[in-house]
């Protein structure tokens, strides 16, 4: 449970899909007044072709933990990916939650399978027994391809009741597409082969025939009968409408929520229901419709949803555009606080905000590690920016879940790493909606992956000009840069500037005697004594054993020398090395003159300290 509430967790891809819109909405309304609530966890593909991208994609699964999930509803015909499936299905067993498995039948699950060979069938028969039809060609899907041939077989098992013949010649292939079911009706309209009733494996290809068979001068269904199979909207908009069979989703998302509840009750449930597709009798075979179809609304309703879909395509470009040229990752939600991001939440990994970690390697153990934080949520203009996944999906995941409509979650993801998620929490089942998820999804993982990596490269641009800058052994400045980034202040006659030399006493004997390894330690402290002495000044290593910090405006030349030989008497004391650590140490001040005389003046008074100083050896 999850605040309070019982969770069914959808796993399915395509959620622009209609049907999975009406699966959904039925699942909720059976569910709701029960004390249910339902997650869905999408996918923009079916993972069939198991790239890396799809492994970025699957992520969205990992959001499923077992400790809230009551029971499992999984479309085994849409994840085609049998590992995912599998892994899904491994990850509840051992906490007892039951999968619900849609249209795929599954050892150790439940499953609820639409019986397409009966529904096949209807058709077949309704042209045999009604029309008395004996002359049948078949335009079959893609070749050996199961659905397609199990619908083979059908044609053939039905026909064979009344011993019509159905040879290899009467099948064509249409690939479940367009063009190629015009290309096979084409084909028998020249061979003279058009028989009294093409049979089609969909709807999509039954509408290309007609569209064929009309162009060669054949009318439907006077010359030639045509039927379809799926339950397509468009089958209702076409000319003529086609005879199909139509697999009920409200019906399927009704039953899944019948099992759910019965078996919350306790009451045992079969391990497979099946379902049969609704025969639908339409113009195509000669039958009427039992429903006039306004095809004048239809076409303004799908010209405004383009319309709408188009310019929301346009925003979100703008929108990524935006994020690209963020200038950090704080500025996300000014970029996306726009009309098309409504209704969501998007949290990104911890580790996502920070530009100096690798974008294409993980940096958790876990897919989202321990914490998230909230880019972006367009119910609130402020909220707390860092979350714990581990207290819920998302902030005010209570507030949520009241409101009884779905959360609907994608994986963000750079190729197979993934960078969050984001949840839509939709307030009404619009298929509109649906169809946004995924052009959101999509747009939203190119502009997130394009600004991390951005800001990897600035930070690694950052790193190798400090390289540059920095001496690698003292920290400080190596000349190059102190040259560089002192030349506005010395280019200030009419500015005060003090010039601190410091010089290095017996490095070679140390080098010699005690090794290079103790030299380097030596030019260290004496670095550190410097840059302690001067905190505001730009501090340099000069030359191998030679250093200066340029400070602006007078200093005190005695609390410079003084901080500098405490430093330094401090660790010969404390470090108890065989040798000491000293500098010689020039010190001039100036408002006119240039750099280079300036460090001729401390160079002459760094030499005569040098000159004045007893020969030091430890």
């Amino acid at each position: 449970m999850l605040e309070g509430y019982k969770i069914a967790a959808v796993c399915v891809s395509r959620i622009y899909e209609e049907v999975i819109n009406e699966f959904i909405e039925a699942l909720c309304t059976a569910l709701t007044p029960h004390n249910w609530r339902v997650i869905v966890y999408q996918t923009g593909s079916d993972l069939y072709h198991k790239t890396r991208f799809s492994i970025g994609e699957m992520a969205v699964f990992d959001l499923m933990d077992p400790s809230y999930v009551d029971a499992v509803i999984l479309f085994g015909d849409k994840l085609l990916d049998p590992d995912c499936v599998d892994r899904i299905c491994e990850r509840m067993q051992p906490h007892g939650i039951p999968v619900l498995m849609l249209n795929v039948v599954r050892s150790g699950c439940s499953s609820i399978v639409f019986d397409y060979e009966e529904g096949f069938s209807e058709v077949i028969r309704h042209l045999m027994h009604v029309h008395h039809i004996t002359d049948f060609h078949m335009i079959a899907g893609l070749r050996d391809n199961s659905f397609s041939d199990a619908r083979i077989e059908v044609m053939r098992q039905v026909l064979a009741e009344l011993d019509i013949p159905f040879g290899p010649e009467r099948i064509s292939y249409g690939d479940f597409w367009s063009s190629p079911a015009r290309a096979a009706v084409k084909k028998l309209v020249e061979e003279h082969r058009v028989p009294q009733a093409i049979v089609c494996a969909n709807d999509t290809m039954a509408i290309a025939a007609c569209a064929e068979l009309a162009v060669n001068g054949y009318r439907v269904p006077q010359d030639v009968i045509v039927t379809g199979f799926d339950g397509l909207k468009a089958i209702y908009y076409s000319f003529p409408k086609i005879t199909s069979a139509k697999c009920d989703f409200n019906e399927l998302g009704r039953t899944a929520a019948d099992l759910l509840l019965r078996q919350d009750a306790g009451e045992p449930i079969p391990e497979e229901t099946r379902l049969i597709p609704q025969l639908i009798l339409q113009e195509s075979c000669g039958c009427a419709p039992k429903q006039d179809i306004d095809v004048i609304d239809f076409i303004n309703n799908a010209s405004d949803a383009f319309n709408r879909f188009r310019n929301e395509d346009d925003k979100l470009a703008e929108i990524s555009a935006a994020i690209l040229s963020a200038p950090d990752l704080h500025a996300l939600t000014d970029c996306m606080r726009q009309g098309v991001f409504y209704c969501m939440t998007v949290m990104l990994k911890r580790e996502y905000i920070d530009p100096s970690l690798d974008p294409l390697k993980m940096h958790s153990a876990t897919t989202f590690g321990e914490e998230l934080y909230t880019a972006y949520d367009s119910d609130y203009e402020v909220y707390e920016r860092q979350f714990h996944p581990r207290t819920g999906l998302v902030p005010r995941l209570d507030v949520l879940l009241r409101k009884g409509t779905p959360l609907i979650f994608s994986a963000l993801h750079h190729v197979d790493i993934p960078l969050g998620y984001i949840c839509f929490h939709y307030q009404s089942y619009e298929n509109s909606n649906f169809l946004k998820i995924n052009q959101i999804t999509i747009s939203l993982n190119a502009a997130l992956a394009g600004l991390r990596s951005r800001l990897y490269q600035e930070h690694l641009q950052e790193v190798v000009e400090e390289m540059y800058q920095y001496d690698s052994l003292t920290g400080l400045f190596n000349r190059s840069a102190f040259l560089q980034n002192t030349r506005s202040l010395t280019a200030l006659p009419h500015d005060t500037l003090t010039l601190v030399l410091c010089d290095m006493d017996g490095l070679k004997y140390i080098n010699d005697h005690f090794s290079h390894q103790e030299g380097d330690n030596a030019i260290s402290i004496a670095a550190a004594a410097l840059h302690e002495a001067c905190p505001q000044g730009f501090c340099c290593r000069y030359g191998g054993d030679e250093f200066i910090s340029l400070l602006p405006g007078k200093q005190d030349e005695t609390a410079i020398r003084d901080a500098i030989r405490h430093f330094l008497e401090k660790y010969n004391v404390s470090s108890r090395k065989p040798y000491k650590v000293s500098v010689s140490i020039g010190i001039v001040s100036s408002d006119c003159e240039s750099f280079e005389r300036m460090f001729e003046r401390a160079d002459a008074a760094m030499y005569l300290e040098k000159q004045e100083k007893p020969h030091r050896r430890g």
